[in-house]
């Protein structure tokens, strides 16, 4: 095996919620540059939802979301492989690029990275062309590593007939540091946390058990993007996934903190309980 195969990765999905504009926070461009130059293998996989969104506006294009994923017909498709491919991965790879990190562009369509399987939620409502990861190949992503640079994922993938989908960034992220075997897995979003009250900012969850999540999610399901969100954590942990920390993209140093640290940032969730 590539001795390098043993270094630790770090999974970090950066929501298209949490950008400025089409790019990272200054500090969380930072803070992937310090864990490459500490000699970690890093893997960032982006989704686009609010760029996706103004960009379907334009074309006069309506937006409806069913339990946090984009319902997608031949147009919207359309505008998330332009918006997600064509110019936020190249955003990306440029803003990283700026900070002294070699990265490389890739979809899950890339070398078949990901084989998408249509959604049908409850197995009938139809989505158009949303999928969730099927199959998760990563022998594109171990040469991008040896060769000294950082993969940067959009999530859209193609199904086994080859026809392009809309990815959860969420789902896709999960079931690529599952694959990878990776240490943590890391949600930035444009909330500081799982909160008990989405109105409430100060009723942050600090810490949660796989079992715990579980029961959360059986209980009370969150609404919006979170739903995806967790539920795609919880089959990360199940998956071998050792922690996955969610952390807002507005707090100085969230992704170093997160991926390296085990402090109260955020919201971590672990595969079983601390007691």
């Amino acid at each position: 095996m590539d001795a390098a195969q043993d270094t630790p990765v770090i999974v970090v999905k950066y929501g298209g919620a949490a950008f400025d504009s089409s790019l990272l926070s200054p500090s969380a461009a930072r803070n992937l540059a310090t864990l490459v130059r500490g000699g970690r293998r890093v893997l960032l996989v982006h989704g686009g939802g609010r760029a996706v969104t103004e960009e379907a506006a334009r074309r006069g294009l309506s937006t409806r979301f069913v339990d946090g994923l984009r319902a997608t017909d031949r147009e919207m498709l359309d505008v998330v492989r332009t918006v997600m491919v064509g110019r936020l991965n190249k955003d990306l790879v440029g803003q990283l690029g700026r900070s002294g990190v070699r990265a490389v562009g890739l979809s899950g369509e890339d070398a078949g990275m990901i084989r998408a399987r249509t959604v049908r939620l409850g197995g009938t409502v139809d989505l158009g062309y949303v999928g969730e990861p099927a199959e998760v190949r990563t022998d594109v992503l171990h040469m991008v590593w040896r060769a000294g640079m950082v993969p940067v994922v959009a999530s859209v993938a193609a199904d086994e007939a080859g026809v392009p989908h809309n990815i959860n960034a969420d789902s896709a992220a999960a079931a690529l540091a599952a694959a990878l075997r990776a240490e943590r897995l890391v949600y930035v979003t444009d909330v500081d946390g799982l909160l008990r009250d989405p109105a409430d900012p100060e009723s942050r969850i600090v810490r949660l058990s796989s079992p715990e999540l579980d029961e959360l999610l059986r209980r009370q399901p969150p609404e919006g993007g979170m739903l995806p969100k967790l539920t795609a954590a919880l089959d990360a942990l199940r998956s071998g996934v050792r922690q996955v920390r969610i952390v807002g993209a507005r707090q100085e140093d969230a992704v170093l903190l997160a991926a390296t640290t085990d402090t109260a940032v955020g919201t971590t969730l672990t595969a079983v309980s601390d007691e």
